[in-house]
């Protein structure tokens, strides 16, 4: 068995050259791929990592606009809530001042109805007890025909009076 020498040289030069041919390309590679992929990769690191850091700094003050606009949202319905209970507390107040307003005219026009009805009954009364008076008086004249004295007249006239103040009573009572 014998090895050829020239065959394994021609060997060993194929796989050198190949290793050559091989590391030559690894180093364009790096030098033309390897290098401006990874400063493109680099960049592209770099653009994600502020736009993350701009997204989180965005949704820290969108969470603190939210915080504030709730805040000011509950604070304007409360305001709100108290405004309404003001005016339902004024209107409260004017309506019960105009029934106040109402219920003393009614109270005072209602006095004044039944002073302004106890005169008149009074005046109506007196009318009728004078000209009863002087009627009865007319009439005793006319059955006696004789003159009455004065005593008899004031008499009869008392007498009378106090008759038709009850019976005059008792009949404007009844009215009522």
């Amino acid at each position: 068995m014998g090895v050829e020498w020239g065959k394994i040289i021609e060997f060993n030069w194929t796989l050198v050259i190949t290793l050559l041919q091989f590391a030559v390309l690894l180093i364009l590679l790096r030098w033309i791929l390897w290098k401006p992929a990874l400063k493109y990769l680099d960049r592209r690191r770099e653009l994600i990592a502020a736009r993350m850091a701009a997204a989180k700094t965005a949704e820290e003050k969108a969470a603190e606009l939210v915080g504030r606009r709730t805040t000011e949202l509950a604070a304007v319905k409360k305001e709100s809530a108290q405004i309404l209970e003001e005016a339902r507390e004024r209107g409260e107040k004017s309506f019960e001042e105009a029934k106040q307003r109402a219920k003393e005219e009614s109270d005072r026009i209602l006095v004044d109805a039944r002073a302004q009805l106890e005169h008149e009954r009074d005046r109506v009364l007196a009318d009728l007890k004078a000209q009863y008076a002087e009627m009865v008086v007319l009439g005793t004249e006319q059955v006696l025909s004789r003159e009455v004295r004065i005593e008899d007249h004031r008499r009869l006239l008392d007498q009378l009076l106090a008759e038709i103040d009850d019976a005059a009573l008792d009949g404007v009572k009844e009215n009522r």
